[in-house]
């Protein structure tokens, strides 16, 4: 393997470490390599990931740098996650990203909904619809 593959792989490397700092670090590294399909597969498992921070990342940088099927991927686990307390810090942060950082999220969601009709992605977008009702996009 090449000094470039190995940089390559380090992404995905990070991604599956015991460490999860170093799972949490690997989402702007997978981010920056998106659309890859390998990138975005690596992305929506650590949505999954059993530490917040991981989750809260790889959320962000699936609505920053995903496009509609990084949204459509949040939403979905935020519908199939709906009961799972745990699942509210990834709405939270999408909260400060529309608030703070001026992200369009809403309208993001809105647009993946026209072409995402699954229960999940609905559950999950009335969610975030609800908790981002009282802003402005």
């Amino acid at each position: 393997m090449t000094m470039n593959e190995s940089d390559e792989n380090a992404p995905y490397a990070s991604a599956t470490s015991p460490d999860w700092e170093h799972r949490r670090d690997s989402c702007s590294a997978l981010g920056k390599l998106l659309p890859s399909s390998d990138a975005f597969v690596a992305l929506t498992k650590l949505l999954d990931d059993p530490d917040t921070a991981v989750e809260q990342e790889a959320a962000e940088v699936l609505v920053r740098f995903g496009g509609v099927d990084g949204i459509s991927a949040v939403l979905d686990t935020l519908g199939r996650r709906a009961e799972d307390g745990d699942s509210d810090y990834i709405a939270y942060r999408l909260r400060e990203l529309q608030i703070f950082e001026q992200v369009p999220v809403l309208r993001l969601a809105r647009k993946a909904m026209g072409i995402n009709s699954s229960p999940f992605a609905q559950q999950g977008f009335d969610q975030l619809e609800s908790l981002l009702s009282s802003h402005n996009e």
